[in-house]
């Protein structure tokens, strides 16, 4: 299994049918995507606050690859535990 690269979470924050902007750090990016995670993404945005995995260069989403592994989803379970607690941070 190919190891999973360095990635970062992005607040979603608009769609368009060729590219989703995000926000990493109180800056903006337009991630080209393809028509897989527009759909995808699409019926996701509806929720209050989406976390996306974005490369850390970057300049595309990491969707596909988390789903595969084992780890990545992991460490998503225990930061969608550590959002719940009181006392979560950024990054966490």
């Amino acid at each position: 299994m190919r190891r999973l690269e360095a990635f970062t979470l992005a607040t979603f924050l608009e769609l368009q049918p060729t590219y989703v902007t995000v926000l990493i750090h109180q800056a903006r990016y337009n991630i080209p995507i393809s028509y897989d995670e527009y759909s995808f993404l699409e019926i996701m945005q509806e929720e209050p606050l989406l976390l996306l995995p974005v490369s850390h260069d970057r300049r595309h989403l990491l969707l596909d690859r988390l789903a595969a592994d084992p780890i990545a989803l992991q460490e998503m379970k225990d930061f969608e535990g550590a959002a719940d607690s009181p006392v979560s941070s950024e990054g966490a």
